[in-house]
């Protein structure tokens, strides 16, 4: 009996040892993604009224690009948008309102995607299954 308990243990600890070295050959196929090594951005749309020059637009995009923490800034006069993508532990978003509240402005929120309903299959795997198989897949991947 105690035979049997030796031999069924030394199968199991054979076949995890061969099931990680796999998934390390595995990860190590390609490198990791770029987008493995970026920090997350993110990034705001704020509507502007009275933004009419392009001198009082471009004067506004030097004065947000200059803002720490802000990665690009994107002025079009003509609809009155400023794009904004920043380092959310650099700077807020009320922060970067606060620097163009000389003009009236206000946030834009994206467009809503009520009433629309997906067509088709649904993946039958959680998200968070395949988001913590893709971080142990970077976590052993040593290109």
């Amino acid at each position: 009996m105690k035979k049997g308990l030796i031999k069924t243990a030394k199968i199991s600890l054979y076949s995890l040892g061969f099931l990680f070295v796999a998934f390390v050959v595995y990860a190590n196929l390609e490198p990791a993604p770029m987008h493995a090594y970026v920090k997350p951005i993110s990034m705001t749309i704020i509507k502007v009224d009275g933004l009419d020059e392009t001198t009082n637009s471009e004067a506004l995009q030097k004065q947000i690009s200059q803002q720490k923490g802000v990665t690009a800034c994107t002025v079009n006069p003509a609809s009155q948008l400023v794009s904004i993508t920043f380092d959310p532990d650099a700077t807020n978003e009320s922060s970067l309102k606060s620097l163009v509240s000389t003009y009236s402005a206000k946030k834009v929120e994206p467009a809503s995607f009520d009433g629309i309903t997906a067509s088709g299959p649904e993946c039958p795997v959680p998200l968070s299954y395949i988001q913590a198989f893709e971080r142990a897949k970077y976590a052993f991947c040593f290109r």
